[in-house]
């Protein structure tokens, strides 16, 4: 499934190395591609980077006015305000399902681009890799970095070692400043990352505010994970390389969208009200006796269901209504069709006539 994505990543570094290597010797003209491969295909999603960041902040920035609807009763009430919240919407021109769209579709790009690198500094791999022929992929392993070779790995067993001619303790020398570099970034997005969340969280939601503590616990877990998977496994320096790039550029585009989010939508102090609001309400539930908080779970869960009941009749209702709509539409149609075929006969008949008389 991963090629579909392989074939063109493995095209744009093939490119990139056929335009660099008349610049420079073979060995660093790879090395070059693997930044121009992270600057270009993660330059090219950059743009669905933004639009869910903005996504995210635009349905922030809206949580107040939509809090200030009034309480729907009836299915006519909540259709009144499902009809603001649509016009809120428009106009920011938001659409609350593309903005789930970015991640889906940058998840496997980001797997193909991670493929590549990985499978071209396998020392077991074998053959061609998307456009890059066998040949190419040979030429990359015999690239060095800092004085060894970019198959090489931490962990590596000692035959390895000595098939590459290079030294185990070398390799962890010269991989850790790239791999500390790497993790740094990292952790800096996530920082940042989390911290944007946490302005615009909502804590009376369960679920944004369980996903905002998973953000928590990706913090301190993913330096951790990364750490041990290149000390322990089998990653070569130059899938190390490529995090280093790669982190490198999710760190300043995290920047970037940071600076144009402050500057082109401020949060207000809606926002930042009724976040504290939240966070006080929470830790005024936890702070209930066990009797209490069931109470408030059974009345919440109650509530939620006699609304799910008023949106599934206005539904009901604003379906009908789009029926009804678009048969008036039909008909209208249809009678518009009619009377040009009227109109039509009825001038083909003055034609006739009118050639009967030219004709007497």
């Amino acid at each position: 499934m991963l090629d579909i994505f392989v074939y063109p990543v493995s095209g744009i570094m093939k490119l990139w190395h056929l335009l660099t290597h008349h610049f420079f010797d073979e060995q660093t003209a790879w090395l070059v591609s693997i930044v121009l491969l992270v600057l270009t295909v993660r330059s090219l999603i950059a743009p669905l980077t933004w639009y869910s960041v903005k996504a995210g902040r635009i349905s922030a920035l809206l949580r107040p006015r939509k809090a200030a609807l009034p309480t729907a009763t009836t299915p006519e009430e909540f259709q009144a305000n499902q009809d603001a919240i649509d016009a809120m919407h428009k106009e920011h021109d938001y659409n609350p399902a593309i903005g789930c769209l970015p991640p889906l579709i940058m998840l496997p790009v980001f797997l193909g681009l991670y493929q590549v690198v990985l499978r071209m500094a396998r020392p077991t791999f074998n053959g061609s890799i998307g456009f890059i022929t066998a040949e190419e992929v040979d030429s990359f392993r015999d690239t060095m970095l800092n004085g060894v070779p970019i198959p090489a790995f931490i962990s590596m067993p000692d035959s390895w070692a000595t098939d590459l001619a290079v030294d185990p303790a070398l390799v962890r020398e010269k991989a850790l400043p790239w791999l500390v570099l790497a993790i740094a970034f990292t952790v800096i997005n996530l920082c940042i990352s989390t911290t944007r969340s946490f302005w615009t969280t909502d804590f009376n939601s369960k679920l944004t505010r369980r996903v905002f503590i998973l953000m928590l616990i990706l913090i301190p877990f993913i330096p951790i994970l990364l750490w041990s998977l290149a000390m322990n496994g089998p990653i070569p320096l130059a899938v190390i390389f490529y995090w280093f790039c790669t982190n490198l550029f999710t760190l300043s585009l995290t920047i970037v969208c940071q600076i144009a989010l402050a500057k082109n939508y401020p949060l207000t102090d809606e926002v930042h009200n009724m976040r504290r609001e939240s966070i006080t309400d929470f830790r005024e539930f936890r702070k209930l006796p066990s009797a209490e908080k069931k109470e408030h779970k059974a009345a919440t869960k109650a509530e939620n269901k006699k609304t799910a009941e008023i949106r599934r009749e206005a539904n009901k209702i604003r379906m009908a209504k789009r029926r009804e709509e678009r048969q008036a539409k039909l008909a209208q149609k249809k009678k518009a069709n009619t009377k040009d075929s009227a109109e039509e006969v009825e001038n083909a008949d003055v034609k006739d006539s009118d050639v009967q008389k030219t004709g007497d």
